[in-house]
């Protein structure tokens, strides 16, 4: 009898883990993992996939009517019932800019939003309603509404139709021969007096304009014909050029069908611009140009202030800064596979250029107006503490796909590096163990108040948690603080040698000792190991051979120490370690499998998956929680109410642990395949509420057991998921020489192709199908060509299969 699907997944899991029998048949039910279906019993609605002409990417990803935001990187905007809130890189205009954009969401795209309602309840008169109203954003930074209306009489109807609003700055009506009607200027902010300048133009020349103390009011006539429909069409442009926006303006108003071209404009990038995926599965699909979508729109391209080269915030509707623990890191990983690699460098000069230097590292934010003034990350001699990043690492990939764009970037950029890397032994390493630390608290990693930092340091961790990240007790609240105190005690895992404050003297003693204090992390270690092995190679191709040596030897350390003291073989677990005393802090956490991530761990560390892939520990159905679940005081800790990193999925941290997995199933055991797979889609699916295909979206965190988001439209730049398809889907892998690498782990899908993908000055198409096989593309010639999923290298125009 033929060996059913799930039986086949059960036989070699359990080759991988024998002894685990009821977690391996619990992952063999996962719902779908192999084919991209969906189970019933666990997705309220999958959806329909919507497969259809990839030459319209954003028709692909629209027809939705939940989002409320469109973005074109320097500008964004969100529409509300009765007003339209505007940003312009960093800076917020609540409303009255443009308010007859307002009203609710009919139907939603990355070009445009379809209003339900044709007539602006607010900032417009009307006379004759129009059919339909369209709020559109165009790629060269203006904003517009398209009216359209029908006359289906035998006379010709003429719509009176006035807008109003206000606008910033010093304003003025067009003289002469100008593209738009309305114009004015005024500094960016008070901190950044930058002028920025703001037209007004439309399809048609108005009727009559007023303008009076930047408060505008504008009346055109519409002449619609007997038996004709006809559109009309308002912008604005924003910008910091003034003949660019109005040349943007002279463009869109002689336009002869304006969302038809706007829509063409973007979809000629997601062309152009990036590689085409498809594949069987339609949740990886859909997410996967959603995810390119989503990164554009944070990505700021004016130089304003500190804003000296392109690169992206972390969110745009929350979140505006751009940070180093994301923008330096994750968001280069994710740009390399640009076709060109302008954005991922531009990204990694903007971070080391030496006026977003803080006293020779990274800082922590860039904003507009400067660097850092995050007081949650200052420690108690006023220096600000950089997050933790692996900066470096990133762009030394970034050059791995794009090696003479790289190389010239590395020129512009070594001593930034290099200051940079000196900060790890003088700011996180006090024992000069090569064991970096997290300091002066968990804020610095990005994972406020996570119960590993407790451990050693409960009082200032979860008082921050629970009073403010800048708690200065006086003691004017002793008896609260005491309650305070008793009831971390209750709540949290902590050194049995821990010694509790017994009075409030003690407790305030304890605090102010300990506020900034120390733990070796394994993501701070794996992180510096990743920048230091970069810096390694980034200095040999700069003949810097003492740095090379210097680097080299770092690197030795930091992977040695990782392997040794931070791995406990009796828990198979990778923990954390309180220097000097070089004592693991006993919780395990999602960042202890970074060791994968970091490509350093070896066979015998294997072992550890088994509580990865536990369902009382790590394997939820949307992994991986930021708190395991079988931590000893789990109740009580979420009946506190302190789960921001003690409880959700967080994209941010399971992204590594998917890349290090799959990593793992390739290079250390390949009967780990099915679980890596099983782990990505399930990874995937996460971004979906309810399983329904057509609605993706990129929270901060999830519930890991129901998988819904926290702030589901805040579609957060803060992991990676389009560099996974690329390395483990697609098995491009990325390295330091010329020869091609493909190394796909098998999804377990019908068919994928992931084409047009620039590598090292090449052009790269991989394409499977389950019953024709694998073949890989360079250049537009065949390469290679297998009867399955497998590793093949391609060398000099010939390639030779492992």
């Amino acid at each position: 009898m033929p060996e059913t699907k799930s039986v086949s997944v059960y036989n070699r899991l359990a080759n991988a883990f024998p002894g685990k029998l009821l977690i391996i048949y619990m992952l063999c039910l996962l719902p779908g993992f192999m084919a991209g279906q969906t189970s019933p019993n666990s997705r309220k609605s999958a959806g329909k996939a919507d497969h259809q002409d990839f030459s319209d990417i954003c028709a692909f990803l629209g027809g939705r009517s939940d989002k409320n935001f469109l973005g074109t990187g320097n500008l964004g905007l969100v529409i509300q019932p009765t007003s339209v809130n505007v940003i312009f890189l960093q800076k917020w205009k609540e409303g009255g800019l443009l308010d007859w954009a307002s009203g609710s969401v009919r139907s939603w795209a990355p070009d445009r939003i379809e209003l339900k309602e044709p007539i602006p309840s607010n900032a417009a008169n009307i006379s004759t309603a129009p059919v339909s109203r369209k709020v559109f954003v165009t790629r060269d930074d203006v904003l517009g509404v398209e009216f359209e209306w029908e006359n289906k009489t035998y006379k010709e109807i003429v719509v009176q139709a006035s807008f109003s609003g206000i606008l910033p700055g010093e304003a003025t009506t067009a003289t002469g021969s100008e593209a738009g009607f309305c114009y004015s200027t005024a500094p960016y902010s008070d901190k950044v007096p930058q002028a920025i300048h703001y037209i007004l133009g439309s399809s048609i020349l108005p009727h009559k304009v007023n303008l009076e103390s930047g408060k505008y009011d504008v009346l055109f006539e519409i002449h619609l014909k007997p038996h004709s429909r006809k559109t009309f069409a308002l912008f604005l442009a924003t910008g910091i050029d003034k003949t660019m926006a109005e040349e943007a303006i002279s463009k869109w108003s002689h336009s002869s069908d304006i969302t038809t071209e706007v829509r063409q404009e973007w979809n000629d990038w997601f062309d152009k611009d990036i590689p085409h995926f498809k594949s069987s599965n339609p949740y990886f699909e859909k997410l996967y140009y959603y995810r390119w979508w989503s990164l554009y729109t944070k990505m700021i391209f004016a130089k304003i202030g500190h804003f000296y080269y392109p690169a992206p915030r972390e969110g745009t509707v929350m979140y505006e800064g751009v940070v180093s623990y994301s923008g330096a890191c994750v968001s280069v990983d994710e740009l390399r596979w640009m076709r060109d690699p302008y954005w991922a460098l531009s990204t990694t000069k903007e971070f080391f250029a030496p006026e977003n230097l803080n006293d020779g590292y990274l800082s922590n934010h860039i904003w507009d107006w400067g660097i850092d003034a995050d007081e949650s990350n200052i420690d108690v001699t006023g220096r600000s503490v950089p997050y933790q990043n692996y900066a470096v690492a990133a762009f030394r990939g970034a050059m791995l796909v794009h090696p003479d764009q790289g190389v010239a970037t590395l020129r512009q950029i070594w001593p930034e590096l290099k200051s940079n890397l000196d900060s790890y032994s003088r700011i996180f390493d006090i024992d000069h163990d090569g064991l970096y630390e997290t300091y002066p608290w968990s804020n610095s990693a990005g994972q406020e108040w996570t119960a590993r930092y407790s451990y050693f340091d409960p009082i200032p961790e979860m008082f921050r948690n629970e009073r403010s990240r800048t708690y200065a007790p006086d003691g004017s609240k002793a008896v609260e603080d005491m309650d305070l105190m008793q009831k971390i005690r209750k709540s949290v895992v902590t050194d049995p040698d821990y010694k509790w404050p017994e009075t409030a003297d003690e407790l305030y003693r304890c605090y102010y000792s300990t506020r900034d204090h120390r733990l070796a992390t394994v993501d701070q270690s794996t992180y510096a190991f990743q920048n230091f092995r970069a810096a390694t190679r980034l200095a040999e191709l700069m003949n810097d051979t003492a740095s090379q040596g210097q680097y080299a030897k770092m690197v030795k350390q930091t992977e040695d120490g990782i392997l040794s003291t931070m791995w406990d073989g009796t828990d198979s677990f990778f923990y954390d370690i309180k220097p000097l005393i070089f004592k693991p802090a006993r919780v395990k956490s999602v960042t202890g499998y970074y060791v994968f991530w970091a490509r350093m761990a070896e066979k015998k560390h294997l072992s550890m998956m088994k509580h990865l892939f536990d369902p009382q520990t790590f394997w939820t159905e949307y992994p991986l929680p930021s708190l395991p679940l079988d931590y000893e005081k789990y109740r009580e800790l979420q009946e506190t109410g302190w789960t921001y990193w003690n409880y959700a999925t967080w994209p941010r941290t399971t992204c590594h642990v998917v890349d290090g997995t799959l990593w793992a199933a390739k290079a250390l055991d390949t009967t780990l395949s099915l679980s890596a797979a099983a782990l990505f889609d399930r990874y995937t699916r996460m971004h979906f509420p309810d399983g329904d295909v057509n609605r993706p979206n990129i929270a901060e965190r999830y519930d890991p057991h129901s998988g819904k988001p926290f702030w589901d439209n805040l579609d957060y730049n803060h992991s990676t998921w389009i560099d996974l398809i690329v390395q483990h889907v697609a098995g491009l892998t990325p390295q330091d020489s010329d020869d091609i690498i493909i190394d796909p782990v098998d999804m377990g899908w019908e068919s994928f192709s992931l084409t047009n993908i620039r590598y090292r000055n090449h052009d790269i198409d991989v394409e499977f199908n389950r019953r024709k096989g694998m073949i890989v593309r360079v250049d537009g010639v065949v390469k290679a060509r297998t009867p399955r999923l497998q590793k093949v290298v391609i060398k000099s125009g010939q390639f030779s299969m492992d």
